[in-house]
């Protein structure tokens, strides 16, 4: 009976364990979409961007609790080894009259107790409320930083999806050159047969396909490499396997571009709004130039005075023997403003101010060089979507052509008239055209994906 129970037991585990290791092993399938969400989930750099925030967050409660009041409670006991003394002059009424010597009284007892409760307030710190102040602009950075992540990581992915659709792609149209260069050796074959065609062009038909072959294990090996790259951007495990969904295609609708979501080539005038606006490096510029000028008004405030109120409460009492309950305690209690005025502190705190009013005056020469600089790049993006616009265009004529080009040469070829080489020349130009114009819409794309993270478009 306990054998049938084990065995039981066995199966049992063997029909849970491969279902669920099955499961770990599944193939995602991801469209460019799901890859980008994925990543904004996953992805290691959107994680600590967003640590960072939280942590500006709590950089904040820290500076507000200086403005809080603060409470502290001391414990304290002493053993007078030797007891304090105090000196009294000599003579009356101190001391007999005639002594020369002054009067040493000792104080106190061989034991002390003292409880403290001490409590301040802040009633006017210039430098806390500017420390305050420069915590909010410091989180402002931060959320801009971890916007500026986003961004990244999904123009990574984006990049990495298209370079899987291109290696795709030419992997497709490897196979089926390779697919159209063993039918055509099956032809050459049969005609060599029929004594239609010489030795040569037989050989060179055999030539062809074994020079495909390699060409095809290249591309396949492309195409798990640039699913590798997919997976590092996305922040997946190595051992997951993934399969994408989509295809490099073009459509023009209108005069606007379809892939996955509506793409159209903006304006100069419109792009050039929408950086200067959303820009993520220009944006952190200027929240940076925020902070700097923050630092400059955080120096001058450390010349203002400062007020703090401030209280203390006492229970104390003092004895020479441990007797606790024969103790006498006694209460004290004290409250205040304490009044601090800065005068001079060795030159110190001017130099802290003339090296934040240089920080800032270099961030504003650096602000201005970085925003030509962007412009310069936007222009750039600007005209690659252009010039790749118009190679899709041309490269759709171009593949209609060439696919017209090898079934006439394939027909020539079999009636005789044309020669294996025009064959395999029409073979090539087809296979270039296919793959120049899956090229021009991948190009499109990554320019396209370009000018949405240089502009600061947020993911939708």
């Amino acid at each position: 009976m306990k054998k049938f129970v084990f065995v039981g037991c066995l199966v049992f585990s063997v029909f849970i364990y491969f279902p669920v290791k099955a499961q770990d092993n599944s193939i995602l399938e991801l469209t460019l979409d799901d890859a980008v969400e994925l990543a904004l989930k996953i992805n290691g750099d959107i994680q600590a961007a967003g640590l960072e925030v939280e942590k500006s967050d709590e950089r904040i409660r820290e500076v507000r609790g200086h403005l809080l009041p603060s409470v502290d409670i001391e414990g304290q006991y002493v053993r007078n080894i030797q007891k304090p003394v105090i000196f009294l002059p000599p003579g009356p009424p101190f001391g007999p009259p005639g002594s020369v010597d002054p009067i040493v009284l000792e104080v106190g007892y061989d034991n002390a107790y003292t409880g403290t409760i001490r409590a301040t307030l802040p009633v006017f710190m210039l430098s806390v409320y500017k420390s305050l102040e420069l915590a909010k602009e410091n989180l402002e950075l931060s959320k801009e930083s971890y916007r500026e992540s986003v961004i990244e990581t999904t123009s990574k992915v984006k990049r990495a999806f298209y370079s899987v659709l291109l290696t795709e792609a030419l992997q497709n149209f490897m196979r089926l050159s390779y697919e159209d260069a063993k039918n055509n050796l099956d032809n050459v074959r049969r005609m060599h047969k029929q004594g239609l065609i010489a030795d040569y062009d037989l050989i060179k038909a055999e030539v062809e396909v074994d020079n495909l072959q390699p060409l095809v294990m290249q591309a396949e090996d492309n195409y798990q490499l640039a699913l590798d790259g997919l997976k590092i951007s996305i922040g997946l495990e190595a051992d997951q396997q993934i399969k994408v969904k989509g295809q490099l295609q073009f459509t023009d609708e209108g005069g606007r571009l379809i892939f996955h979501t509506d793409l159209r080539v903006p304006t100069l005038s419109e792009a050039m709004n929408i950086l200067l606006m959303k820009n993520t490096t220009l944006r952190k510029l200027s929240l940076q130039n925020r902070l700097t000028e923050t630092t400059v008004q955080l120096a001058k405030a450390q010349f203002y005075p400062s007020l703090v109120a401030f209280g203390n409460y006492q229970y104390l009492t003092q004895a020479n023997n441990f007797q606790f309950k024969d103790y006498r305690w006694v209460e004290t209690s004290m409250v205040g403003l304490q009044l601090q005025i800065p005068l001079f502190h060795g030159l110190s705190r001017i130099a802290q101010l003339q090296q934040a009013e240089l920080t800032y005056k270099q961030l504003q020469t650096r602000q201005n060089m970085v925003t030509e600089a962007v412009k310069t790049r936007l222009r750039s993006v600007l005209y690659r979507l252009k010039q790749s616009k118009k190679r899709i265009e041309i490269q759709e004529k171009s593949i209609s052509q060439a696919e017209k080009g090898y079934r006439i040469a394939q027909s020539r070829y079999k009636n005789g008239i044309a020669t294996l080489l025009e064959v395999n020349d029409a073979r090539v130009a087809q296979t270039r055209a296919r793959f120049n114009y899956a090229k021009a819409v991948y190009d499109f794309l990554i320019a396209y994906t370009d000018y949405e993270e240089l502009v600061g478009k947020d993911s939708e």
